[in-house]
This record gives structure tokens, C-alpha cells and sequence, in this order.
């Protein structure tokens, strides 16, 4: 399978079920009168981001580590966002992103050496394990963490939800 592939196709799914969750929650929180902030400022526990930062972690995991492995620059997010509003519009930007990222400017890229600084710290990783070892792990781990939350505030989600509504369409019925 190619780095594209990989990437790309796999990130603009989870940003499009994740404005779906945003939507939901959205919809609850009204029919409900929640009050969105107490939702936008909730944390799993005090030593976490609260899930605005989680939501934009996901997309600039996915921004960066896209433009990382196409050799380009994307503009940078203001992180200012201040309502569910805001953060589908953080999703939809960023789709529009990778829109614009062809196959042939990732493909080829698993072995190019990617150069990230942590925490002062710098790492070299191959474009392959850049994809499979940091950023794909980090956009799971900050897409569950929201997800969590949410379901932390009471919003009737499932799995399904996280996993997206087309899992449906490739289940087969069992007969016995």
C-alpha cells in the first residue's frame, strides 16, 4: 500500500466522522440545553487538554504530518476556536488541506528522513515510521480522548459513531 494511501484517504474519513460527532454533539447539547463550553472545557482528568485541544491536536497531527511527509507547508491554525461551530470549520479547513496534496508528492516518501523537535529534543524517523509510529498513534490517541470525553458529558454516542456510520454497510449477515 502506498504512503498516500496510508494517510491521506484514512485522515480525511476521521475528520469527516468527527465533524459527524461535533454535529451530534451539537444537536444534543440544544435539544438538551447543555451548555456547549461546559463540553468545550471538559477534561478526562485535570493533568489533560480539555477536548478543544484534543480536537485541535487531531487536525494538526494530521496537517502537519501530511505536509511533513509531502515536503510542503501548510498555514498554521490560530487555535482560537470558541464553539462546536468553530471546530467543524477547524475540520473542514483542514480537509480542504489535504485536498490539495497529490498521491505523487507522499508516495515515495517512506524512506525520506523526517526530522520532528519534542521537547527539545530531536528526532530522525524514516517517512514510514514517521506515519505508522508517531502521527497516526497521536491522531487515534487525541480522536479517542475527545471522543471519551464527550461520552464523559453524557452525549449519547456509540461506537459506531467513532468508527464511522459506513462500518455498517461492510457487515454481512450471519446465518445459522
Amino acid at each position: 500500500m502506498e504512503m498516500y494511501d496510508l494517510s491521506v484517504p484514512i485522515f480525511k474519513k476521521k475528520l469527516s466522522i468527527l465533524f459527524a460527532i461535533l454535529k451530534r454533539t451539537s444537536q444534543q447539547a440544544i435539544n438538551r440545553s447543555l451548555n456547549s463550553e461546559d463540553i468545550l472545557n471538559a477534561q478526562l482528568t485535570s493533568d489533560m487538554w480539555n477536548f478543544t485541544r484534543q480536537v485541535q491536536m487531531t487536525t494538526d497531527f494530521i496537517k502537519n504530518g501530511v505536509a511533513r511527509l509531502a515536503v510542503i507547508k501548510f498555514e498554521a491554525f490560530e487555535d482560537n476556536e470558541k464553539s462546536l461551530a468553530e471546530l467543524q470549520a477547524r475540520l473542514i479547513k483542514t480537509i480542504s488541506c489535504l485536498n490539495k496534496v497529490k498521491p505523487e508528492q507522499i508516495n515515495g516518501s517512506e524512506n525520506r528522513i523526517i526530522e520532528i523537535e519534542i521537547r527539545k529534543t530531536m528526532f530522525e524517523l524514516t517517512g514510514y515510521d514517521f506515519l505508522q509510529n508517531f502521527v497516526t498513534p497521536n491522531v487515534y490517541f487525541h480522536l479517542s480522548i475527545a471522543y471519551g470525553i464527550l461520552r464523559a458529558k453524557n452525549i449519547d454516542l456509540s461506537k459506531v459513531d467513532y468508527l464511522g456510520h459506513s462500518i455498517l454497510q461492510k457487515r454481512k449477515q450471519i446465518t445459522r
